[in-house]
């Protein structure tokens, strides 16, 4: 979203809107959630993030990250909209049992906080549990499910630390009252988007966590295994090197769908996945 008539030149941040398209065109554009114009910023691609997931009774969750506001400010701020998952009805109302929205200054929409930048969120249909992942700095990409009224940490505690120097951001790697990530990456994959995988194509994946991963030599397709209980059981590095990985979707037909990113802008390619041949 941008901010044209801001007095001090354009800025932006997340917005959204809901509509329809009909016969190619994008019309009955509504806006469903924006802050307002005091949060928005000159940085570009300010609140990184901007995934969307509805459950299946309807509501609709979002996240939006700290990307152009500093590592520091406000992840853990309820009064200030970024470093959070959402939630709203599919019209832009606030759930009356959201979890703050009797707090005095919070943002009511507020779901969860303590985020930093949110790059996969999906709603799992056979279990009722909704996952994320995030970026971390150098090291500390995290894979968390996402509770009500949780705090995530960021940037009290994590595994990460800053870039190019190593020197250490975080008070500690864990605190009571925050959560632990289910599954965290050192070296940093860059996390990108996020499947569950339901069909009868691929032997024995059925409800495992798909993760896009797009950092340099750590780009991959991680396959991440969970119990019951949200506890990870394994990991397998998949397409090793291979490629940037923007998004991963899984298809109607059980097969698996990659958007792949060149980050020089050049074409690249959607690559379905299929089981290998016995």
């Amino acid at each position: 979203a941008r901010c044209g008539d801001c007095p001090d030149g354009p800025k932006s941040f997340n917005r959204v809107v809901r509509g329809r398209i009909r016969a190619g065109n994008w019309v009955d554009e509504q806006e469903i959630w924006y802050p307002g114009d005091a949060y928005v910023s000159a940085m570009p691609d300010v609140g990184a993030g901007g995934r969307l997931a509805f459950d299946r009774d309807g509501y609709l969750y979002f996240s939006v990250g700290i990307k152009g506001r500093g590592e520091y400010d406000g992840a853990d701020d309820l009064g200030k909209p970024w470093g959070k998952v959402h939630r709203l009805h599919a019209d832009g109302r606030v759930p009356k049992d959201n979890p703050f929205v009797s707090s005095t200054g919070a943002i009511p929409s507020i779901w969860t906080y303590g985020h930093r930048n949110p790059q996969g969120l999906v709603f799992d249909s056979a279990t009722g549990k909704l996952w994320e992942t995030e970026h971390g700095p150098q090291g500390g990409d995290e894979l968390n499910e996402i509770l009500p009224g949780r705090n995530y940490g960021w940037p009290v505690i994590g595994y990460g630390a800053n870039y190019s120097v190593g020197t250490e951001i975080h008070m500690a790697r864990a605190r009571e009252g925050m959560e632990q990530p289910a599954a965290f990456w050192v070296p940093s994959i860059a996390v990108s988007g996020l499947a569950i995988y339901h069909g009868d194509e691929f032997d024995n994946w059925e409800g495992n966590l798909l993760v896009g991963g797009m950092s340099g030599q750590h780009r991959r397709l991680s396959r991440v295994m969970v119990n019951e209980d949200s506890t990870v059981t394994n990991r397998e590095a998949l397409l090793s090197g291979t490629y940037r990985i923007r998004d991963v979707r899984v298809g109607p037909d059980g097969l698996i769908y990659l958007a792949t990113d060149n980050q020089f802008g050049n074409a690249t390619a959607i690559v379905r996945l299929v089981p290998a041949e016995d």
